[in-house]
């Protein structure tokens, strides 16, 4: 049996090393409240379902929507790691008969592949795809060494991931559910840290064992972490929020029950007490806050905190427009 926040590497464990308080972050091996430094220096924790690996700080973060045009490889122009998701809005153009080889510009790393394989490239790049756990990750890149390295950090979340998350948290379903009430936002002292974890539906997601999670089980798309006057202001920001709950979706004439089958959890780190937090905004009835005590708005002040980065959203929707621009102008 492994501990909590225990992680399965897929290759040799690399010593914690300590470094500068600004740059701590909970690993995976560690309760969410016990920060600890990344395993590499100037690199940073990725997860998609329940893998995760490193990257470099200064990686660029999108989607893959998974289409190759004209039989060529998908190249990048800039270092980047990618989660599945995104749609191609353009018609893919006729190929020539010929295809060019391709050239490689930047590294990359996508939580997708097509099986386990190594493929060189003639440029003398490699891209190499390994099963962990049940997901395919790639690695693509001209330095054998880095590809490695990437590689030596991956492995399957088997509680919670660097950034102080689960996989599949038993918040994060396609249903309407509550926190534990154990004091709420207003009570927990003194805010250390929050982990943003996003989840939504999609691929079946799967236990350490590679037995599926139940059939409502939101699977995770992404984490990172606030900490600092950042979080602070944050959970703040959460609290002053209006009571009840919205926005709904102005567009519909009945706001419809279902929560939406994408859902923001908070795991606010307290000197009192940890609470974890609701953020809902796919549906309609039932989007805004929950920490198990009181429910509130969304709102504009906090959405702008939690969608970035890698929580970005990929176009908007009516609920989402309102939170991330504004509400919308009076019907003329």
């Amino acid at each position: 049996m492994m501990r909590r926040g225990a992680l399965l590497l897929t290759g040799v464990a690399v010593a914690a090393v300590v470094v500068g308080a600004n740059t701590l972050i909970s690993r995976a091996g560690s309760d969410p409240e016990t920060p600890v430094a990344a395993e590499h220096a100037g690199w940073r924790w990725e997860t998609y379902r329940n893998v995760q690996l490193q990257v470099p700080d200064d990686w660029a973060q999108d989607l893959y929507a998974g289409v190759k045009f004209c039989g060529a490889d998908w190249t990048e122009q800039k270092a980047v790691v990618r989660r599945p998701g995104d749609f191609i809005t353009v018609e893919q153009p006729e190929c020539p008969t010929e295809v060019r080889p391709t050239r490689h510009v930047a590294p990359s790393v996508m939580f997708a592949g097509d099986r386990p394989e190594v493929i060189r490239f003639a440029d003398g790049w490699t891209k190499e795809t390994r099963r962990i756990g049940e997901q395919l990750v790639t690695v693509t890149s001209a330095d054998d060494a880095l590809r490695a390295k990437i590689f030596s950090t991956a492995g399957v979340v088997t509680s919670v991931d660097g950034y102080g998350c689960d996989p599949a948290s038993p918040l994060a379903r396609d249903e309407v559910l509550r926190p534990a009430a154990s004091g709420g936002l207003t009570s927990v002292g003194k805010v250390k840290s929050v982990s943003v974890c996003r989840y939504s539906g999609g691929a079946p997601i799967y236990r350490e064992d590679g037995t599926p999670y139940p059939p409502k089980a939101l699977g995770m798309e992404a984490s990172s972490r606030l900490t600092g006057a950042v979080a602070e202001r944050f959970v703040r920001d959460l609290i002053a929020a209006p009571l009840g709950t919205g926005p709904t979706v102005t567009t519909w004439r009945v706001c419809g029950a279902d929560p939406g089958r994408e859902v923001v959890v908070l795991r606010v780190n307290g000197s009192e007490h940890d609470q974890d937090v609701i953020y809902r905004y796919a549906g309609c009835k039932h989007n805004g806050t929950d920490d198990g005590t009181t429910l509130r708005r969304a709102t504009m002040a906090t959405a702008k905190v939690i969608f970035v980065g890698v929580h970005a959203p990929r176009g908007h929707s009516n609920v989402m427009t309102q939170l991330l621009i504004g509400p919308p102008g009076p019907v003329l």
